[in-house]
């Protein structure tokens, strides 16, 4: 064990005042040197946002794409269960009927190769999230028979 005070005639030194004492860190994030480490999934001061939770709700949609060129409608991105790093959006480019699965990974947004209405359309992409509440993608849809749709900074904003 290290000391951490020191005495001296009339004066006492305490050197290592422990940093996490007072810290409470939510989430299995655990305090290092004063501050939250969070585990991966939640962020903030003490761990107790789960990080999926800014990119929850409606967005209104801006697309250019290279075959269905520019287009406006809106989304819904939600949560169906405790994975907090997965997200589902309804009405994906305002064309599928099942909803898209998306990967949370800090700021970023996955959407891993699928087939959501598993009619041979398939979907991949990737957005950030910048601001309190916009997401700027790039992503590609294959449909057989009629190439690659692929929108380029597509904005939406809640």
């Amino acid at each position: 064990m290290v000391a951490c005070a020191i005495s001296l005639p009339f004066l006492l030194f305490n050197s290592c005042a422990d940093k996490c004492k007072r810290i409470l860190c939510y989430n299995g994030g655990i305090c290092i040197d004063g501050s939250c480490a969070c585990q991966p999934g939640f962020e903030g001061d003490d761990c107790s946002m789960a990080t999926r939770d800014k990119f929850l709700g409606t967005y209104n949609v801006t697309d250019n794409c290279s075959i269905t060129g520019n287009a406006k409608y809106t989304v819904n991105i939600y949560a169906v269960d405790t994975n907090v790093m997965q997200v589902f959006i309804a009405n994906f480019n305002n064309d599928f009927s099942n909803s898209v699965s998306a990967v949370i990974n800090g700021a970023n947004i996955e959407i891993p190769p699928q087939f959501p209405d598993a009619d041979g359309r398939s979907v991949v992409g990737n957005g950030v999230f910048t601001g309190a509440s916009t997401i700027t993608w790039n992503y590609t849809i294959n449909t057989p028979g009629n190439g690659s749709n692929s929108c380029s900074n597509s904005v939406w904003v809640k």
